[in-house]
């Protein structure tokens, strides 16, 4: 049995778990929202470290199969990365903002759970892109003077360029093919792969601007393939999200726990032995179980201590496969400086602000702002002291919209690459990394199993925190009943 030394959870949590068993049917023989087998382990304890979806999930299902379960959890709050700014007017989300309406495991599981999810509400009808210098509605993108690209590129926002170029001529044939050895050809740099798909010089600027990873040239092409796979196989379009922002459904599931959420928890060793494991805390709490589910980033890994250590392939996993840096600042408009140039607010640029995306509340009033930073611009913000960083981009934003200037404020900065529990937004692969890393990364090590975004295979996002999960929980029952 796990033994815990803290507080358990309060008995309310039966409550919501006894509404989430009648919800999906009974019990842990009916879990048609993640396609389980259902089938009981023979008892057993197990320790969740980290609270993110992936985590949260996993006890979800380890109880519903029979299993004991501790969650420890670094942070104060549940939900890891997907975090909503609740003290920001328009409660954007900083982490964990996308919620595809093609989430088969996340909206069922939310619908068992009674949490709400509905069609996000889209307000923007335009784009305000700002490219060498020069500001143009999107709509006369490809005939402006400011569009330097070439040919069909002409016709392409600069911020759908990547798709353009991955999603021509795919040879993925599943979710599952871009780690097989079949195409490990095509695990090489992205942006050497775009230049052979025929990306002019001035498209490959562009897209390594604002590219949702690290750099073209750090970055596999698997990885962008992945996901013009997705989304050329995707048959359910569309955008979802929760009322007061995606962390209500982290803290939904987590009140259907039955086992103790231990939060203020940082880890600082895990131990797998013979008979079991320990889990030991910063602050001196030691957890005991047989086996351990380990659900944080590989960044966050590599700075806890775990013995026996890592061998071979899956040690450089651990040690080197990258995490996207991505800074944001969350701004509050003094007055509605879109009325006053007349241009859209929200934004796409080649400068270090990049892109700026608004916050609405569902009247359609534009409540914040969100000024959006990745990769190589987001590592150099993130070394300057934070008047720095915000005299930086406000300055910025005046000199390519001058209406913005003495109209915004910084009411917050989330960097992810300096979150200590992150360390990242979420995993990258260096070229190379794909084939040869990535089918062996998450392979039981003694008695640690492993979930999180980093591990699932066929899904994006928050589905695939929940889809590594379900393949856990498999895996962990599979052992308990061997």
């Amino acid at each position: 049995m796990s033994k815990a030394l803290e507080q358990t959870k309060p008995r309310g949590a039966q409550v919501d778990r006894r509404s989430f068993l009648k919800a999906v049917g009974g019990g842990a023989l009916a879990l048609p929202w993640l396609a389980c087998s259902g089938a009981k382990a023979p008892g057993g304890s197990v320790i969740v470290i980290g609270a993110g979806l992936s985590g949260i999930t996993t006890a979800l299902l380890l109880e519903e199969r029979g299993i004991d379960v501790t969650v420890v959890e670094a942070r104060d709050r549940v939900g890891g990365r997907v975090w909503t700014m609740d003290d920001v007017p328009g409660k954007p989300d900083a982490g964990g903002p996308v919620l595809g309406a093609s989430y088969e495991r996340l909206l069922k599981i939310a619908k068992a759970l009674g949490a709400p999810i509905q069609p996000m509400k889209s307000f923007e009808t335009s784009e305000l892109v700002y490219v060498n210098g020069q500001s143009v509605i999107a709509a006369d993108w490809a005939s402006s003077a400011a569009n330097k690209l070439q040919g069909g590129e002409r016709q392409i926002l600069p911020g759908l360029l990547v798709g353009y170029y991955t999603g021509q001529n795919l040879t993925l044939e599943d979710g599952y093919a871009w780690t097989a050895a079949k195409h490990a050809d095509l695990d090489m740099p992205l942006d050497a792969f775009l230049r052979r798909q025929g990306a002019s010089p001035e498209a490959l600027r562009l897209m390594d601007v604002a590219s949702n990873n690290n750099g073209l040239s750090t970055t596999s092409a698997l990885w962008a393939l992945r996901e013009a796979q997705r989304r050329r196989d995707t048959k359910v379009r569309g955008m979802m999200e929760s009322p007061g922002g995606n962390s209500r459904l982290p803290e939904k599931f987590a009140a259907a726990i039955t086992g103790p959420i231990h939060k203020n928890s940082p880890v600082t060793k895990i131990s797998s032995g013979q008979a079991g494991v320990e889990v030991a805390c910063a602050g001196g709490a030691v957890y005991k179980a047989d086996y351990c589910v380990i659900t944080v980033p590989f960044s966050v890994l590599r700075g806890i201590a775990v013995d026996p250590p890592f061998e071979g392939a899956q040690k450089e996993a651990v040690e080197q496969v990258p995490y996207t840096a991505i800074t944001q600042y969350f701004l509050l408009p003094k007055k509605p400086f879109w009325d006053e140039d007349r241009l859209p607010p929200m934004m796409w640029t080649d400068t270090p602000v990049e892109r700026i995306f608004p916050q609405r509340d569902p009247d359609g009033r534009l409540m914040s702002l969100t000024c959006w930073i990745d990769g190589a611009n987001a590592i150099r913000l993130d070394a300057m002291p934070e008047p720095d960083q915000i005299a930086f981009v406000l300055t910025e934003l005046a000199r390519i919209r001058p209406s913005t200037g003495g109209n915004l404020e910084v009411a917050r900065i989330v960097s992810w690459a300096r979150e200590p529990y992150s360390r990242g937004a979420y995993s990258n692969y260096l070229p190379g990394q794909v084939t040869r890393l990535k089918p062996v990364m998450a392979k039981p090590w003694h008695r640690l199993h492993f979930a999180g975004e980093h591990t699932a295979f066929t899904s994006p996002g928050m589905e695939g925190a929940l889809e590594s999960g379900e393949r856990v929980t498999d895996e962990l029952v599979a052992r308990m009943s061997a």
